[in-house]
């Protein structure tokens, strides 16, 4: 069986999935042993091999030994033991191996800011100068402070760097919304609306004015993803530069939960107009992204605001290729400009947790430089970054122009290149490295949609918070809860609001902004 590798994604799914291969993976003791790890010095005239463990949870070579490893190990002069997990089951496992005292040198990259704090207070972890970082790896840390420089902070906890710094570029963009191009001319619009009043005009006529020409009254201005509330009525709340589901600054120089922000209220109320003037489709509330996709190409509703740039290519499948399907074309417009004064798109943020290494390199000098070169160069360096990104050129890929055309490969051939993010961790960081794996026509697309507004991201971003880990689940659903009720109108956006509000700080809420506000003041003093 054949299958073809299309770029970047063909390539992110070569690997097999694999189990733990413990082997190799030395103790906790042995680990900083210079005998153990091959740092003794010289040896017949040549530097002796440097020994790296290496772990990870995603594209796990199906054997050791693949092109990939063997070309990093000739390069760097080391060799590399691995240690494979699957995707999915890999935290118990991996918890398991250290345990037993066995701790890598290089941590899977699934963990998250949690871990990280936790294996820190366990000495588990090794904490690193965030100037040796930017000194042996500078073209990365440059790479990543230009998606963003507040990404050092994730790693920051008790007064140190845990890890090296990482991000998700994509993170950064933000939801714009999308339109029935058909039915904005038939109500006499030439294109997209640009304010929020506007807004409200577009999907009022998509109610009154039989867009699908049917002769009923049988559409909506739009729907709303109540199955993911952070996602429902992004482009409503972003104009009044507010995430329900995020902090913010407020006006007094701290942060606070948008969920209970005036300008959450305020969104609330219009929403609740829309509501009752029968623009929101009813059943929003159990709507997901196929039955956004189902309604808004089966032509129910005219527009949906959960999309980025990416979305709007013609074979994205998200929403734009069924609406195309069905006989219309989606129009991207940009998320419009209301009450805060400017244009803003709903974002997660680029922020992500550090990739972690073992405690034992934080005495191990040698080995631990030695890593910050390896993954310079798969991070930031083009021949590094498509070593590892895809194997070898001529066999596993060519090049048109900049642009990597993978080739087909045997299923049981495409593991044993060792291509991936196993032994690339941070291989989406540098954004200029965009250019072998997406088109021109892409390219130009980002060009065209994903600008013009400013990103609406938490102002914190992940942090490790103790009272999240008590309280964060309850206090979600009590928001979900009210939000969703205040859009219907079950619940008010006056008194029912103010106890909303209350009932969150009291219900865990206070201590968990309390918290996250130190944390800020920690982070701009550091």
């Amino acid at each position: 069986m054949k299958r073809k590798r299309r770029n970047w994604l063909g390539v992110m799914g070569i690997a097999l999935a694999v189990s733990l291969a413990a082997t190799g993976c030395s103790g906790k003791e042995a680990a900083g042993t210079p005998q153990a790890k091959g740092t003794q010095g010289a040896q017949e005239g040549k530097e002796a091999k440097i020994e790296i463990v290496w772990a990870n949870n995603f594209n796990a070579p199906s054997i050791d030994g693949s092109y990939v490893q063997k070309q990093l190990e000739e390069k760097f002069n080391i060799t590399i033991k691995n240690v494979k997990f699957e995707r999915q089951s890999w935290k118990d496992k991996f918890n398991i191996l250290l345990a037993s005292g066995q701790i890598p040198d290089i941590f899977p990259i699934d963990a998250n800011e949690t871990d990280m704090a936790m294996w820190a207070d366990q000495g588990i972890i090794a904490s690193v100068s965030p100037d040796e970082i930017k000194q042996t790896m500078p073209n990365y840390a440059k790479a990543l402070e230009a998606v963003d420089a507040g990404a050092w902070d994730v790693g920051f906890y008790k007064g140190k760097n845990w890890g090296i710094p990482k991000v998700w570029p994509a993170g950064n963009e933000g939801f714009i919304p999308g339109y029935n191009e058909g039915w904005l001319k038939k109500i006499g619009y030439n294109e997209p609306p640009k304010t929020l009043e506007e807004l409200e005009d577009v999907l009022t006529k998509f109610v009154n004015n039989d867009p699908d020409g049917n002769g009923k009254k049988d559409t909506y201005g739009l729907s709303g993803r109540g199955k993911l509330p952070a996602q429902m009525f992004t482009s409503v709340f972003s104009a009044y530069g507010v995430s329900p589901y995020q902090f913010k600054l407020g006006a007094d120089g701290k942060v606070v939960w948008g969920g209970i922000t005036e300008e959450t209220r305020a969104a609330l109320k219009l929403l609740n107009k829309w509501y009752k003037g029968g623009l929101i489709d009813p059943e929003f509330i159990r709507t997901d992204n196929n039955e956004l996709n189902t309604k808004f190409a089966g032509q129910k509703i005219g527009m949906v605001d959960n999309m980025k740039w990416g979305n709007f290519y013609k074979e994205s499948g998200f929403i734009t290729k069924p609406a195309l399907d069905n006989g219309q074309n989606i129009v991207a417009g940009k998320p419009v400009n209301g009450p805060a004064g400017k244009a803003y798109g709903f974002s997660y943020g680029a922020r992500q947790a550090p990739v972690l290494l073992g405690v034992q390199l934080e005495k191990d000098d040698a080995k631990r430089k030695k890593l910050m070169e390896i993954l310079e160069y798969v991070a930031s360096d083009p021949e590094g970054w498509l070593l590892t990104t895809f194997g070898q050129k001529g066999v596993n890929y060519d090049m048109e122009g900049d642009l990597v055309v993978a080739k087909e490969l045997p299923e049981a051939e495409a593991g044993k290149v060792g291509a991936g993010s196993f032994y690339n961790p941070l291989n989406s960081v540098d954004t200029s490295m965009t250019k072998y794996t997406t088109s021109k026509e892409l390219l130009d697309l980002k060009a065209k949609l994903d600008v013009g507004y400013e990103p609406l991201q938490d102002i914190v971003g992940p942090a490790v918070l103790d009272s999240k880990t008590k309280y964060w689940t309850n206090l979600q659903t009590l928001e979900d809860s009210y939000l969703i009720k205040a859009v219907t109108g079950e619940a008010d956006t006056d008194k029912a609001f103010d106890d909303f509000k209350a009932q969150w700080l009291k219900s865990g809420g206070q201590e968990v902004t309390d918290e996250v506000n130190k944390i800020y003041a920690e982070r701009k003093t550091k």
